[in-house]
């Protein structure tokens, strides 16, 4: 059932009164003397990609040059350090595999999104009316990748700037020609320079700076490199440039506010807007329960954009499978709102789901920077199947996006949930606006509020940049290796041998070829040095599986090849 929560009516009220009292020139417009960090471009980066960030207890959290969140499960050929490359395996596997996003705590395989993304919608020109126009990076993106001038000459690799999407910590791909082949592509701000290596350019100065100098703590700056967590994530995008020359995630049939079908990825207009998003991450502490997403979002039209508004969407899926509400799986969930904390969450009716090793826990979103501070100004949830998830009903995704309703969901199905912020005083060209959320995970209600806290103190305080004790628990002494006995694979019986180079936590588990898991062989504490199991398949069909390890932060997979 769904509840509307008192909120609404003060929330309403105080908006209302702040935006009465506030003219053009007030704090909560757009701050025009605030250039984006990256040189502004009209190149498309040379095509879409997708990846996963995620290094703490949160894993596998879905992010893209085209600002796509979701959708796509990751595939165990897909499982290794970013390499500016696409995502082969895991881009074939979809549709057929769902989502399978932010796995919690890393290593168990236990999902709980399958797609999340921002929402920005404002009234736009079109002839002598002004539409509502949302441009949306959830489900399916109408936003093109766009090039990063400041990568056409990133060391050894050379001119990379049309890939779009950046990690701290990526690594230089073999097999390409490219000098410094298996290493890191951006040096550590303390580290002296390699010549195939170039300085992190991204670091948030604008934002986190304020925060930093008003804690009385040191400023961060792109020139020295800084990364503020264990992995820093950049990437660039828009709808401002034609459509044919984007590089676009979606081809769809869709309808124009006028009523006409096309086919094409901007949901028959561009809104004109230029988007920078950045994740952090952390691999301990309170903040390795997290992921933090920060969105600049620039109006590149020469015209205003009129009420502005910001909404994150989040689609939980806590689980798999079931077909109608109520089932086990993604269809018996439901969504809660802490109003002390402005927190949006979602969590399992019965705590549990078959096949997960721990109880389900809590998903949530929370607002962290908004113009103004304004924060939160409505929560909206609907079911699965609502016409608000129809590609090309803007003037229905805005009409929930300027909603003042605080609603939650009390009866099992497979709910959605909208986090709005806005609407904003009108965005002059070449205005800008600046979010940040997180994303948050905990296995109880009351562990997933203290996480939020800490996340929002964090923030507050501008975050520490990444010292170098805290870098040295990143680093792996040797990559854990995973071998196979291959001489007893036709009796069913597989020999499998792995080696650690220190004691901890693994997990072992057998995927089939389209990345589902079908078996977990070995979950717990292993030894350092050489271990060794056997994996019964004498049950198992012939074809390609693949048996993947997972050792704190690392994992390796391997090929199997079973013959009847």
């Amino acid at each position: 059932m769904k509840n509307i929560i008192r909120k609404a009516s003060l929330v309403l009220i105080l908006v209302g009164v702040a935006f009465a009292a506030a003219p053009q020139t007030s704090e909560l417009a757009p701050q025009s003397s605030q250039r984006l960090l990256t040189e502004v471009s009209d190149d498309p980066a040379r095509t879409w990609i997708v990846w996963w960030t995620g290094v703490g207890d949160v894993s596998d959290f879905l992010v893209s040059n085209t600002m796509q969140g979701g959708v796509f499960a990751r595939h165990p050929d897909d499982e290794h350090s970013y390499k500016g490359l696409q995502a082969y395996s895991s881009v074939d596997q979809y549709p057929s595999v769902r989502g399978n996003n932010a796995e919690y705590p890393v290593g168990l395989e236990q999902f709980y999104l399958y797609c999340m993304g921002l929402w920005f919608g404002a009234m736009y020109p079109d002839g002598e009316e002004w539409i509502p126009n949302v441009s949306k990076a959830a489900y399916s993106s109408d936003i093109g990748a766009m090039s990063v001038p400041e990568m056409s000459n990133a060391g050894g690799m050379h001119d990379i700037s049309s890939v779009g999407l950046y990690f701290s910590d990526m690594i230089i791909p073999d097999g390409f020609g490219y000098e410094g082949e298996g290493n890191r592509l951006f040096a550590y701000p303390d580290e002296e320079l390699e010549f195939y290596q170039i300085r992190w350019r991204f670091v948030d100065s604008s934002s986190i700076n304020p925060k930093r100098r008003a804690a009385g703590l040191s400023e961060v700056s792109p020139e020295n490199g800084d990364i503020i967590s264990h992995q820093d994530t950049y990437a660039t995008g828009g709808d401002w440039i034609p459509e044919e020359l984007a590089a676009d995630m979606w081809k769809r049939d869709s309808i124009t506010p006028s009523g006409d079908t096309i086919d094409d990825s901007y949901d028959g207009l561009g809104l004109g807007i230029r988007i920078e998003q950045r994740t952090y991450s952390w691999d301990h502490g309170a903040l390795a329960n997290s992921i933090v997403l920060n969105y600049k979002i620039r109006n590149m039209n020469d015209f205003v954009l009129q009420e502005p508004c910001f909404s994150y969407f989040v689609d939980p899926d806590i689980g798999e499978g079931g077909t109608t509400p109520g089932d086990e799986g993604f269809w018996d969930d439901m969504i809660g709102f802490d109003e002390s904390r402005d927190l949006g969450y979602a969590y399992d009716n019965n705590g549990s789901e078959p096949g997960w090793s721990t109880p389900a826990g809590y998903v949530g979103a929370v607002l962290l920077e908004t113009p103004g501070d304004v924060g939160m100004t409505g929560f909206e949830t609907w079911q699965n199947g609502h016409e608000i998830d129809n590609d090309a009903t803007d003037s229905i995704k805005y009409l929930y996006m300027i909603s003042t309703d605080f609603v939650t969901w009390e009866n099992p199905n497979d709910v959605r949930m909208l986090l709005n912020s806005g609407s904003y005083p009108d965005m002059e060209p070449g205005d800008e606006y600046d979010y940040t959320l997180a994303v948050v995970l905990g296995e109880t209600l009351e562990e997933l509020q203290e996480n939020v806290d800490s996340v929002r103190a964090a923030f507050q305080q501008g975050f520490d940049p990444l010292g170098v004790e805290e870098r040295e628990t990143t680093v792996p002494v040797e990559h854990p290796d995973l071998h196979l006995a291959s001489s007893n694979i036709t009796d069913g019986f597989v020999g499998l041998r792995y080696s650690l180079p220190y004691s901890c936590n693994i997990n072992l588990a057998v995927f089939d070829a389209t990345g589902r898991r079908i078996e977990t062989l070995y979950q717990g504490h292993a030894k350092s040095g050489s271990n060794n199991i056997t994996w019964d398949a004498t049950q198992i069909p012939a074809g390609v599986y693949f048996v993947r390890l997972q050792a704190g932060n690392q994992s390796c997979t391997e090929r199997v090849l079973i013959v009847r």
